[in-house]
């Protein structure tokens, strides 16, 4: 079988159409050229723009009630608690399983909306669980302190067990207060520093990143508080 080599012309004709193909990758993707005359690409195209739709008008509307959700009655609060349970249950997306979290966050006050935030702790998603931790700083039940603890002491995310650490400055146990003192010995910086943060919130003292000055404190020692700066005085005006 002989092959036919191309002449010059179609040759040409051939590198130019490569040329033109990439020039308009730049305005409708680098498929441009075999889109036309492929029409499953076509196809998968549209339902790609499609997903992208639904997506940002589901975000749109999670964030719509999340501003609503707080003025409504008893039983439209409930209606859409239980709505949001379901939603977390079966959502695949972590931005909106994330979502949801924050929204439930707004009326954390509510048992129902505790029960349905404190299982998603066990989130596959860090962004997730990390929503888990501001829905639950605030709330001091229990169960709000028993899932932070638990995060704080174990999540396989660094970035998790220092936010969790954090949040449990709302949470004046004696429990907390031990795990608190517990991370003042730990070999991160960042981990003791965030301990120090929880309890300048618990205590109202203000050692800073004094590590020490908090263990000597917390053995019941007096310890002056260093004086507060300037700069320090300015950010406690803005809070």
């Amino acid at each position: 079988m002989t092959l036919v080599q191309p002449s010059t012309k179609v040759r040409f004709l051939l590198i130019a159409s490569a040329m033109l193909a990439t020039l308009s990758g730049c305005t409708d993707g680098p498929f441009f050229q075999l889109k036309k005359i492929n029409p499953y690409i076509q196809s998968q195209w549209k339902k790609d723009r499609e997903k992208t739709v639904v997506y940002s008008q589901r975000m749109d509307e999670m964030r719509l009630l999340k501003r609503q959700l707080p003025s409504m009655n008893e039983e439209e609060q409930a209606r859409w608690v239980a709505t949001l349970d379901d939603v977390l249950k079966k959502e695949t997306s972590p931005s909106l399983r994330r979502e949801a979290v924050l929204t439930l966050a707004v009326v954390n006050q509510r048992s129902d909306a505790l029960r349905t935030i404190v299982p998603i702790a066990r989130d596959e998603n860090e962004t997730v669980r990390l929503a888990v931790v501001h829905a639950l700083e605030k709330n001091n039940t229990s169960d709000s302190t028993a899932t932070l603890l638990s995060l704080a002491q174990s999540d396989r995310s660094n970035n998790v067990r220092l936010t969790a650490t954090k949040s449990l400055g709302q949470h004046k146990t004696n429990e907390v207060r031990q795990f608190l003192a517990s991370k003042l010995e730990d070999r991160s910086t960042a981990m003791q520093y965030s301990a120090s943060l929880a309890l300048k919130e618990q205590t109202g003292k203000n050692y800073g990143g004094d590590i020490e000055a908090w263990k000597q404190y917390l053995q019941g020692d007096e310890v002056p508080e260093p004086p507060v700066s300037i700069a320090e005085r300015m950010q406690s005006m803005f809070r």
